[in-house]
């Protein structure tokens, strides 16, 4: 009975600890993305109601405004001369020149295309695929500024290179060292150079990053890709070591001293018997490496200066400054930079579940 007793406590404290763990976790992410859709003015006030403004703009109001004013225009007004309507929401960003359109008046009523500067219509006075064209713009306004005004595109190019290509050179030279220290004939020196190895795993980008600035600095590699590229590939090196040496410890030697019977160079053996069996590991260090090279955000703040080597994490920091931070944008750029993370972990979570117990526990 007591037993029964102390198994029916144990599990009310696991799913209570599961479910607190879950509410903490969930939450928050829920929150920031129906909050990517507020303005700024709305986060200010009420933290934590729902968007309203963006989604509610049937009867948002207009006024047109001077076409010589600095604008950022969709299209090329030297070469498009058609005569436009330049109308600025009054609701969102007034003042600004941030929510600002430019229908064509041949496609506008008389009467609205008519307008003066100064004057004002509601989004009801536009034709209706026009209309249905600007509501959809207004709500997702946070995204598209975060894009295009932001930099953001170039910037989640940037933290793709880096990922893929840091991620594919973490995997090919930590499974090529790990097949030397784990199946080549010199135990002593593996040993060496396996304590070096895990020496370095405990040394992190931010411990040192004076010295690498100072490096590649002196060998012109700072705002660079290559740079980037080339530390990150570092730094990955000895989890991707350690996961793939303990792992390739447990495969059968008999496969290797027969393939090396028939003849098979020892890159052939590591190409042909030794990478379709360490496919599990291989999806493990892609994933915790990929995750980490996404996420990170000190190296590339300290060693990229210019827009072209800037990652998506400091794509999000920038929207913050002194002067005042753009809090709808800065969420969207959140969600757009937290969605792929998410996606990859979740369509993966298993094979990294056998992965890691897999490295950690064959021998």
């Amino acid at each position: 009975m007591m037993e029964k007793r102390k198994g029916s406590f144990s599990k009310l404290l696991s799913y209570t600890v599961f479910t607190i763990w879950t509410i903490i976790t969930i939450v928050p992410l829920f929150w920031m993305f129906y909050s990517s859709f507020k303005t700024n003015e709305e986060l200010n006030n009420d933290i934590f109601a729902l968007p309203k403004v963006m989604f509610e703009n049937r009867n948002d109001e207009y006024v047109v405004i001077n076409p010589q004013l600095n604008l950022m225009y969709p299209y090329d007004p030297a070469v498009d001369k058609r005569p436009r309507l330049i109308i600025e929401s009054t609701e969102i960003a007034p003042q600004r020149r941030m929510m600002v359109f430019f229908p064509l008046k041949e496609d506008l009523s008389p009467e609205v295309a008519a307008l003066k500067t100064g004057d004002k219509l509601t989004l009801n006075q536009l034709p209706a695929g026009l209309r249905m064209s600007i509501s959809l713009q207004t709500m997702i306004w946070n995204y598209s500024s975060a894009l295009v005004r932001g930099g953001l595109l170039q910037k989640f190019m940037n933290s793709l290179i880096y990922t893929f290509v840091s991620t594919f050179f973490v995997i090919m030279f930590g499974l090529m060292i790990a097949f030397a220290l784990s199946k080549m004939q010199f135990r002593k020196l593996s040993a060496v150079i396996m304590a070096l190895i895990g020496l370095g795993y405990l040394i992190s980008i931010n411990s040192v990053i004076i010295p690498l600035f100072l490096m590649l600095t002196a060998v012109g590699l700072t705002d660079s890709h290559l740079g980037i590229i080339l530390v990150y590939t570092a730094f990955g090196l000895p989890m991707a070591v350690l996961l793939a040496t303990q792992f390739m410890r447990g495969l059968p030697n008999s496969l290797i001293e027969s393939a090396y019977i028939d003849g098979a160079s020892v890159f052939r053996t590591f190409l042909s018997i030794i990478l379709p069996m360490t496919i599990p590991v291989i999806i493990t260090i892609s994933i915790m490496s990929g995750l980490g090279i996404w996420n990170e955000f000190l190296l590339v703040l300290v060693l990229a200066s210019s827009d072209f080597t800037k990652s998506l994490p400091v794509g999000v920091f920038s929207f913050s400054s002194l002067t005042g931070t753009q809090l709808g944008w800065q969420l969207a750029a959140l969600v757009i930079a937290t969605l792929p993370a998410m996606a990859v972990y979740f369509s993966f979570q298993k094979k990294l579940a056998e992965g890691v117990a897999g490295g950690a526990l064959k021998e």
